[in-house]
């Protein structure tokens, strides 16, 4: 699909993999003042606002690179060559990477971005710093693999891709006949598994600049993403500030120096254990799920915006959001949110909340009749929270006052008899934050 309009400003490629809000990129790229391609899927393209737009390249399969260069190369066609490309899904930093290498663009390269996707390199950059991270193993090396499950770890352990986004495929494995079992299960090539630090989990999210922080938030989860992928809820609570506030965000500086990252947003998650603060994970990238609303409800800040100015190369928009990103930094205002995970195979009939919450200013339900399927990703989760106070303790109490007060209904699927279960209160099954253990 061609529309041609002249601009003077950049000729800039979007990979777009999103059919929601999301989509909507003319609020974070100037469409007039630039030429602008996207590469999307039939899906993503429908979000699109096609009006300032000079070409469009549909793909069924984004990840497909081969697919993905000549729809590149097509747009380069389209445009006269190619001055920026925008990636914002962490789906897509890699293939992003290695289009800018192919087509000399500005930006992350591979170098760059495979120590934020490929686990073991992310670990042994930032243990070579001399940053406490979990002992770990590649499962491609099975002997070594499994010996240092029995003679340096002890279960329970964690399995995970070693390239991956948000712990998806995360598991934890409790005992070595579990472990033996899922062993020929696995791509060895494609998995690591390091030890089980017992100790709370905390994210820190933020923006940096020419490698300083404009503005970063420290949060405490309640529950893991391993939990939510088992049905357990998992919230956030942002921390007061203080001394262990403090300690997080500066191990996040240490960390992020570390693996050289100096522009662009990052989420990176950290376990507090009894000798001190441990590495987990790291994303260059916005965070998922309601951290990006939260920076914007509580403090007017667009990472998604500032991700976009930075990597089309807009400096006046830039300048204007990390002005009011720097502004916001010092807002004594707190947040949280709490998901709770699809309940896979059922359909959502209704759900309320038994009492009012004053912190909450939040909650996204499906719509009535929404079938759960497992691949709606977070815009179709049972239920999504989001809070705003003056402190951590008044956020974490929201949290835990919307588990016990909330209610819903699920029927079987349209298949079997339409009958809807009993509404019951929603359990909290997991902790508030693991006890530290002594030391």
């Amino acid at each position: 699909m061609k529309a041609n309009h002249p601009a003077k400003g950049n000729r800039i490629v979007v990979l777009n993999r999103w059919s929601d809000g999301f989509a909507a990129y003319q609020r974070y790229i100037d469409h007039a003042a630039n030429k602008i391609a996207y590469v999307c899927t039939p899906n993503s393209v429908a979000a699109l606002d096609t009006s300032r737009v000079a070409h469009v390249e549909q793909l069924s399969d984004i990840l497909d690179e081969e697919a993905l260069h000549a729809a590149v190369r097509a747009c380069s066609s389209a445009l006269g060559g190619i001055d920026r490309l925008v990636a914002l899904s962490e789906f897509d930093l890699i293939a992003a990477a290695r289009l800018r290498n192919s087509f000399n663009i500005p930006g992350d390269l591979p170098e760059t971005v495979v120590r934020f996707r490929n686990t073991a390199v992310t670990k042994n950059t930032i243990a070579a710093a001399g940053l406490r991270v979990p002992r770990f193993a590649a499962l491609e090396d099975l002997a070594v693999a499994k010996a240092a499950t029995t003679t340096v770890m002890r279960f329970p352990i964690i399995v995970k891709p070693r390239s991956g986004t948000a712990n998806i495929g995360s598991r934890r494995i409790e005992t070595r006949p579990e472990f033996d079992a899922l062993w020929p299960t696995l791509p060895l090539a494609e998995y690591v598994c390091e030890e089980y630090i017992d100790g709370p989990v905390y994210h820190v999210d933020g923006f940096l600049l020419n490698g300083t922080l404009v503005i970063a938030r420290a949060s405490r989860y309640i529950n893991t993403y391993v939990q939510f992928a088992q049905g357990k809820p998992l919230g956030s609570v942002m921390l007061d500030p203080g001394p262990l506030n403090e300690a997080l965000t500066a191990f996040s500086g240490k960390c992020l120096r570390a693996l050289d990252f100096r522009n662009g947003p990052f989420h990176l998650e950290i376990i507090r254990g009894c000798d001190g603060l441990y590495f987990l994970e790291v994303g260059a990238r916005v965070g998922e799920g309601e951290i990006p609303f939260l920076f914007h409800d509580l403090y007017g800040v667009d990472l998604f915006a500032l991700w976009a100015a930075q990597q089309s190369g807009d400096k006046a928009r830039l300048a204007t959001q990390l002005q009011a990103a720097l502004d916001a930094s010092a807002s004594s205002a707190r947040g949280g949110f709490l998901m709770l995970p699809e309940p896979v195979g059922k359909v959502f009939v209704d759900a309320k909340l038994l009492r009012e919450i004053p912190a909450l200013y939040e909650a996204v339900f499906p719509k009535p009749h929404h079938f759960f399927d497992g691949t709606g990703g977070y815009a179709t989760l049972l239920a999504r929270f989001r809070y705003r106070a003056a402190s951590e303790h008044e956020i974490a109490t929201a949290i835990h006052t919307t588990l016990d007060n909330f209610q819903y209904t699920l029927a079987e699927t349209a298949a079997r008899p339409f009958t809807a279960e009993p509404a019951a209160p929603m359990v909290h099954a997991g902790r508030h934050s693991p006890p530290l253990l002594p030391c």
